[in-house]
């Protein structure tokens, strides 16, 4: 059963790959208070912890009411995580987090920054949602079973958070220069990234694998 869980844990981490939420959680928040940046990794963690813990329990039957496949969301996902990429790279983001060094930003934008891009896709993504899915069972023999099924998911939701906590402390002590140089060599590979999406959900939708 200890076996079962590592397994699942770790399939779980690859699917999230807390890791690379350091540098992208940096750049989106840059020029943002402590408290702010504390509240937008609280509610993306409450967020996730939401929606794949919804994809564990109803995930099956959710995509199939609503006649929606995971490809789709990982082409939607993709498109919109590009937009976000080229304006890292840019710049084009950079001139409405300077106002907020000087102009605290309202409740409304930091849950928006919070649930998309963070919590949706970053974190929960299409392959987090689809590794939910398959740590799920139809019947669970105890109480245990269903523990093993769904801790890993929580536990690497722990670590997502610890991320971002930790990119929040290293931004602080990092130069402004510093910052922009990794916001823009991460922006590309968050583009990249956005590419592998649509181009997955592209090949299995019209099964050109």
């Amino acid at each position: 059963m200890f076996d079962t869980f590592i397994e699942s844990t770790i399939l779980m981490f690859v699917a999230i790959d807390p890791i690379s939420l350091i540098p992208i959680f940096a750049g989106l928040t840059t020029g943002l208070s402590n408290d702010q940046i504390r509240s937008i990794y609280i509610r993306a963690s409450i967020v996730s912890l939401i929606v794949l813990s919804s994809f564990w329990l109803f995930g099956t039957a959710i995509l199939e009411v609503m006649n929606i496949s995971m490809d789709s969301f990982r082409i939607i996902g993709g498109l919109f995580l590009i937009v976000i990429a080229f304006q890292m790279v840019f710049e084009q983001r950079q001139e409405r987090r300077q106002n907020t060094a000087d102009t605290a930003i309202d409740d409304e934008t930091i849950k928006s920054i919070a649930i998309f891009p963070l919590a949706i896709p970053l974190i929960a993504g299409p392959g987090a949602m689809a590794t939910s899915l398959l740590l799920s069972k139809e019947e669970y023999e105890s109480i245990a079973d269903a523990a093993i099924s769904y801790l890993p998911i929580f536990t690497v939701l722990i670590f997502a958070t610890l991320a971002m906590w930790l990119s929040s402390k290293l931004a602080s002590k990092l130069g402004p220069t510093i910052i922009t140089v990794v916001q823009k060599i991460f922006g590309l590979l968050l583009g990249a990234l956005a590419i592998e999406f649509v181009i997955t959900g592209i090949q299995n939708s019209f099964n050109l694998v």
